[in-house]
C-alpha cells in the first residue's frame, strides 16, 4: 500500500550528486521530506545513485531518459553539471516539468544561452524558448539569504524604498559569481541595471563599476549601485544600502545592521531557514502549479551578459 502521506508530497526526480551533495543539499531534502519525496534518482555512478536513493526510499534510473520518461514525476532537481553536456540539458529543460538548476549549473554561461536562445527564428522555436525560460527555475541564493530577506521586510516597513547601493566584492572573482550579485541589485531595485561608467585605476582597490536603474515613467528618481572592489585581504561581500528613511548594512548572509532617525538594530538571523531551503520550498510550490517570483533563468543571463560587458576590468588589474 503506498503511504498516504508520501503519496501527497511533490514528486521529485534527483539528476546528478557532485561533490556539493552532502554540503548543500542533503540537510535541506531532509528537512523537506513533509514538503517532497525523492522517487528517482539518476547519477553517472551507480554506487552512489543507490547510496542517496535508498536514504530517500527513492528508485533508481538506469539512464537519463528513463527518469525524464517518468510521468508522475512533478519536478526534477539537477544538482550537479560535471557530466552533462548543453544536449543533455536541453533535453531536460525541454522535458516539459518544471525543473531547479542547482549553482553549479550556472556556472556555465554557454549551456545557459543554449537553453535560452532557439535554433531557428521559427515561431515553434521562440515558444520553446519561452517554455524553458517559464519552467527553469534557477538558484539564485543571493535573492534569499537569511539576511536579503529581512532587508526586504525592513524596506516594506521602516527604511522605504532604496535610494543607492555600494557593494564591496572581488570584482576579479568569477564572472558568474559577480552576476550573482548584479542579479540581487536587480531583486532589491525592482528595475534592471544600465551600466553607466567603470574605473580601472591603477591600483586594483580602485577598480569600481556604477550603475543606474530608472525607468520611463520615473526618469527624475533615477536610483544607483555601485560595485567596488574590496580591501584586500577582505574575503566578505559587504551591502551598505541607503534608503528614503534610514540605511542598512549586510555584513554576511545571516547578519543585518540597520538605523533609522528613531530606531537602530544588529540583528543576528543564523536560526531563519536558509536560501536554499527556501528555494527548494518555493519550487515545490511552482512544481504544484504556482508561479512565484523567485527570478527566471533569462535574468540571469542578464546579468552575466552585464558582468562580461565590463570584463576587461581583469586584464586592467594585472
Amino acid at each position: 500500500m503506498v503511504d498516504q502521506s508520501r503519496r501527497d508530497r511533490v514528486g521529485l526526480g534527483l539528476i546528478g550528486l557532485g561533490p556539493s551533495w552532502e554540503q548543500c543539499y542533503l540537510d535541506t531534502l531532509v528537512r523537506l521530506q513533509s514538503r517532497l519525496t525523492i522517487r528517482l534518482v539518476y547519477d553517472p555512478v551507480e554506487a552512489r545513485a543507490k547510496s542517496v536513493a535508498s536514504e530517500f526510499d527513492a528508485e533508481v534510473a538506469g539512464s537519463l531518459r528513463q527518469i525524464l520518461a517518468r510521468p508522475k514525476l512533478q519536478g526534477l532537481l539537477v544538482l550537479d553539471p560535471g557530466w552533462l553536456g548543453a544536449g543533455a540539458l536541453s533535453l531536460i529543460a525541454g522535458s516539459g516539468k518544471p525543473v531547479f538548476l542547482a549553482n553549479p549549473i550556472l556556472r556555465q554561461p554557454a549551456t545557459l544561452r543554449a537553453l535560452l536562445e532557439p535554433c531557428s527564428s521559427s515561431e515553434a522555436d521562440a515558444n520553446l524558448t519561452n517554455t524553458v525560460d517559464d519552467l527553469c527555475m534557477p538558484e539564485l541564493g543571493l535573492r534569499f539569504t537569511p539576511a536579503t530577506c529581512r532587508l526586504r521586510e525592513l524596506i516594506a516597513t521602516k527604511l522605504g524604498r532604496v535610494k543607492r547601493m555600494l557593494i564591496e566584492c572581488d570584482l576579479f572573482a568569477e564572472k558568474t559569481e559577480t552576476a550573482h550579485i548584479v542579479d540581487w541589485c536587480h531583486h532589491l531595485m525592482g528595475q534592471s541595471p544600465t551600466v553607466i561608467s567603470k574605473s580601472n585605476g591603477q591600483s586594483p582597490a580602485n577598480h569600481g563599476v556604477d550603475f543606474e536603474f530608472s525607468s520611463a515613467l520615473t526618469p527624475i528618481n533615477t536610483r544607483t549601485a555601485r560595485l567596488q572592489q574590496k580591501p584586500a585581504g577582505n574575503g566578505v561581500t559587504r551591502f551598505s544600502i541607503e534608503c528614503e528613511r534610514g540605511h542598512a548594512t549586510l555584513s554576511d548572509r545571516t547578519h543585518i545592521q540597520w538605523k533609522t532617525s528613531a530606531e537602530s538594530a544588529d540583528e543576528s538571523l543564523v536560526d531563519e531557514r536558509s536560501e536554499t531551503e527556501i528555494l527548494i520550498d518555493q519550487f515545490c510550490r511552482r512544481a504544484l502549479g504556482g508561479l512565484n517570483p523567485v527570478g527566471r533563468l533569462s535574468e540571469f543571463v542578464r546579468a552575466i551578459n552585464l558582468v562580461e560587458s565590463f570584463s576587461d576590468r581583469q586584464d586592467a588589474g594585472k
